[in-house]
């Protein structure tokens, strides 16, 4: 009795000696200060630890408490050796770790500095206490805790409604490719992916969860959990370069991701700022953003059915690059990008290359978006700059002095020489971006292709011929532009597109030189996001 006692004393010490800065601390991807409970569960669990080595208790130690919600009081507790928290699942304080059923707690430990880094999880059975002394006749109960160690550092993301599987961010840092002609040093990037962990073994699943198993990277901002626990949606970052919502089903085990390329124009630029909350019971999935002044009333920037989701098929492999990603490299070795906008499992797709020549990249930064955010009745692929190279140096041309719009296999014919403003390469597909271009339109098989450029007349227009003018002449007539019926010079994406594949349309939209007035880049926007609908229709 003098133990416990002492142990309920130093206990409430402990709790009101956590300073206010040590709180907001443990508020971060490590711990949630506010301890976490479920939907409908009258209880909410903490982790406190009373002190550190040499301060209030001589070893380290964590004591769980189950505090009841409709009376504040400490209902059931749990002690185990070492410091371990209730771990935060994102930036805004949410925590995680407890099961829809609220029997299993997963609780991690506090990550200390090593050659080899370690996970320590406890799962925390709460319908059972801690071991007790044997009666006669009677057998053993079964421990509450179970430990398990991970090589790696991983963070704790989701747990299944029943606790059966626990899922985990794996994270990871890898070099940064640079181009061969670069002198800067080595760089590193840091990424993840999630991982699925049995409780009952302790055994990683072997294959990572999300669509094809592809790497993340950025920081987890606002969580939402579905009110049956299956579902959790999380805002992610991305390092402030096209925010997503990963959708993750931790029955199915299955990830899907939604990219929000308009988000941070929407958002302020302050994505910390948003929340994901659930309305309808579970069914509306909302994202509100939170005024920078106190006392101001949050403003909600865009809702999605979750049903849409959830229905939703994962992508199939001919979507060979996810959701965002990089679809290969140039000559010199920079990044080509590629987005995918909308919904994979729609058959009608439509691709945009935005940048071709290197100095007629003004439609780079062109979003195929409805009111900011990608439209779920379209599939839309997006390849921002095919030549980074030629971006980067401010010519025409690709690193090895050849026009890409040259260089297609339709009417190839040997033009000028290297450096030439027409080269056509020394024979057809030479370049490596070429080569790109013509795999993803393989393998995306979209209905209609987009290609970008700029001309020196003052005004916009667009160009086809053949088969490509019906859907040219309908975008011409939705972004409010000239439209001229033109043949393809040789050697042209749209000549090769159209000559290899019957039955889709694949043209081009010339800009004015410069940049681009905010009222074309609206018109051109809309009128791409309503033909990406219309192709997703046919």
């Amino acid at each position: 009795m003098a133990k416990r006692l002492l142990l309920v004393m130093t206990l409430a010490l402990a709790t009101s000696a956590i300073a206010p800065g040590a709180a907001s601390a443990g508020a971060g991807l490590m711990g949630a200060a506010g301890g976490v409970t479920v939907s409908g569960s009258p209880y909410r669990y903490v982790a406190i630890s009373p002190g550190f080595p040499g301060k209030l208790t001589p070893h380290a130690l964590t004591v769980v408490e189950r505090i009841d919600r409709r009376n504040g009081r400490v209902d059931r507790w749990w002690y185990l050796r070492g410091f371990y928290y209730v771990p935060a699942v994102a930036y805004d304080g949410s925590g995680g770790g407890l099961s829809a059923d609220g029997r299993t707690l997963v609780l991690s430990r506090f990550s200390t500095a090593s050659p080899r880094p370690m996970t320590k999880l406890a799962i925390l059975r709460t319908d059972l206490y801690l071991r007790h002394p044997v009666r006669p006749g009677q057998h053993r109960p079964r421990h509450a805790i179970t430990r398990i160690t991970l090589h790696g550092a991983f963070n704790v993301n989701a747990i299944s409604p029943d606790g059966s599987t626990v899922f985990l961010t794996h994270q990871a840092v890898h070099p940064i490719h640079r181009s061969p002609s670069s002198r800067a040093g080595p760089s590193y990037a840091t990424s993840f992916e999630v991982r699925a962990l049995d409780t009952a073994s302790g055994q990683l699943l072997p294959r990572p969860i999300g669509e094809r198993g592809e790497r993340m990277a950025g920081l987890p901002i606002s969580r939402a959990t579905s009110p049956d626990g299956r579902w959790t949606y999380t805002l992610y970052d991305d390092y402030r370069k096209t925010p997503l919502i990963e959708a993750l089903d931790t029955v199915g085990r299955r990830a899907i991701h939604i990219a929000l390329p308009g988000l941070p124009g929407k958002a302020g630029r302050n994505l910390f700022l948003l929340k994901l909350r659930l309305k309808s019971a579970g069914r509306e999935l909302v994202l509100l953003s939170w005024p920078a002044t106190e006392g101001g009333r949050p403003q909600q920037v865009l809702s999605i059915e979750t049903k849409n989701l959830e229905k939703r098929k994962p992508a199939p492999t001919a979507n060979l690059l996810g959701r965002n990603s990089i679809a290969g490299r140039s000559a010199d070795g920079r990044p080509i990008d590629l987005h995918q906008l909308g919904d994979s499992a729609i058959e009608g797709k439509l691709l945009i290359f935005g940048c071709v020549h290197g100095d007629e990249c003004a439609a780079s930064g062109i979003e195929p978006l409805r009111n900011g955010c990608p439209d779920p009745r379209a599939d839309i692929y997006l390849v921002p700059n095919l030549n980074p190279d030629g971006a980067a140096e401010g010519t025409r041309l690709n690193s090895r002095g050849v026009d890409l719009n040259r260089n297609f296999p339709s009417g190839w014919k040997p033009i000028g020489s290297r450096g030439d403003p027409q080269y056509s390469g020394p024979r057809p597909s030479s370049e490596p971006e070429t080569r790109l271009a013509k795999r993803l339109v393989r393998q995306l098989q979209p209905k209609v292709t987009v290609w970008f450029h700029q001309h020196q007349a003052s005004r916009p227009l667009v160009r086809a011929w053949g088969q490509s003018a019906p859907a040219a002449r309908h975008l011409a007539r939705m972004a409010k532009l000239p439209f001229h019926l033109l043949p393809w010079p040789a050697g042209t994406a749209p000549n090769w597109q159209n000559h290899s594949f019957p039955g889709t349309s694949s043209f081009v939209v010339e800009l004015p030189p410069g940049q681009l007035s905010d009222s074309l880049r609206s018109r051109l926007s809309r009128s791409l996001d309503r033909l990406g609908r219309e192709v997703g229709k046919d």
